[in-house]
């Protein structure tokens, strides 16, 4: 009782300043197993933000070399999609696609994105509902979508044929494909830097 007094001095609302501006950090990996595409990553955002990782193929004339050169980009075609949680460590995944024996002769784009518009209230104050608090973040896109320009962050990996890529078990880190990055979005060192 001698001490309700103090807990009045505080401050009287439990609201949340909300950040001018949000560094988003996505982090997104790739591990092929044979058939299996396995992805996990982690992200800064809190528990609850959804990430999308979803899976769109290349079209059919586009080679090796015109999608490794950056020349080729994928199809509208989202061949497979999941959305997956964020849990209290900062972590996501495993998703797991996998690959039927035909498709080990295509090409494939995975894509794990963070959209303000799919995410809870929390997550949404925090990015601004059309993600206009994100500044200064890899893989940062502006999607204009009904006149209205969302802010999304966008990472992905391309996947050759399973002939040109071989099964690797070597975890793959998705890219922004931004100028100055170390890696290649096929999982090599990026010479075009």
């Amino acid at each position: 009782m001698a001490f309700e007094g103090l807990k009045e001095k505080g401050p009287k609302s439990n609201e949340v300043r909300k950040p001018k501006a949000v560094m988003v950090d996505l982090n997104p990996t790739l591990m092929l197993l044979t058939r299996r595409m396995i992805i996990r990553g982690e992200t800064t955002l809190p528990e609850g933000t959804i990430v999308t990782i979803q899976l769109r193929p290349f079209d059919s004339k586009d080679n090796y070399m015109s999608i490794v050169n950056g020349g080729a980009e994928p199809t509208d075609e989202v061949k497979e999609k999941e959305e997956v949680e964020v849990d209290s460590q900062g972590q996501f995944g495993p998703v797991v696609f996998l690959r039927s024996v035909p498709e080990l002769d295509e090409r494939f784009r995975l894509e794990a994105i963070i959209d303000p518009r799919n995410q809870n209230k929390k997550v949404q104050e925090l990015l601004g509902s059309s993600g206009e608090r994100i500044k200064d973040s890899r893989g940062m896109n502006t999607v204009t979508e009904e006149e209205q320009e969302i802010i999304v962050i966008r990472k992905y990996t391309d996947l050759m044929t399973y002939e040109e890529s071989g099964g690797t078990i070597d975890p793959r880190p998705f890219v922004a494909g931004e100028k100055g990055e170390e890696i290649s979005p096929t999982g090599g060192p990026n010479l075009k830097n």
